[in-house]
């Protein structure tokens, strides 16, 4: 049992109850040769269904932005709070919100000592 697992458990069932489901799909390349990575034979995706707490880039938003260290992340419209998940998410994936897919700005993880506890991805309009 870690440290954090309440505060991971808290974030969990909060985002759960005020946020929303989206698909959150990551691709990666099937490379047969791993000497020429720079030559894939194709892809495959992975889709994956989390819970994504949406909030606007108002004021308050961006306050609590910079509070957690992420001025540079101040360009995107809105921004979104995940919890852990079994998968490391990355700005190459594609995530979709009631059928419109979303440009990831950023993704920073809040993981004190380690250990995952928050995901805040902005993202583009």
């Amino acid at each position: 049992m870690g440290q954090f697992d309440r505060a991971i458990d808290t974030a969990l069932r909060l985002i759960k109850k005020n946020g929303q489901q989206v698909s959150w799909v990551q691709k990666t390349d099937i490379v047969p040769d791993p000497t020429k990575p720079w030559l894939p034979e194709g892809s495959t995706e992975l889709t994956y269904n989390p819970f994504i707490c949406f909030l606007p880039l108002d004021k308050e938003g961006k306050e609590f932005l910079i509070a957690m260290g992420q001025s540079e992340a101040l360009q995107g419209m809105f921004y979104g709070l995940m919890g852990e998940q079994p998968f490391t998410p990355s700005p190459k994936d594609v995530v979709t919100r009631d059928g419109v897919v979303l440009d990831i700005a950023s993704i920073d993880l809040l993981s004190p000592n380690g250990q995952k506890v928050l995901y805040t991805v902005t993202f583009n309009g």
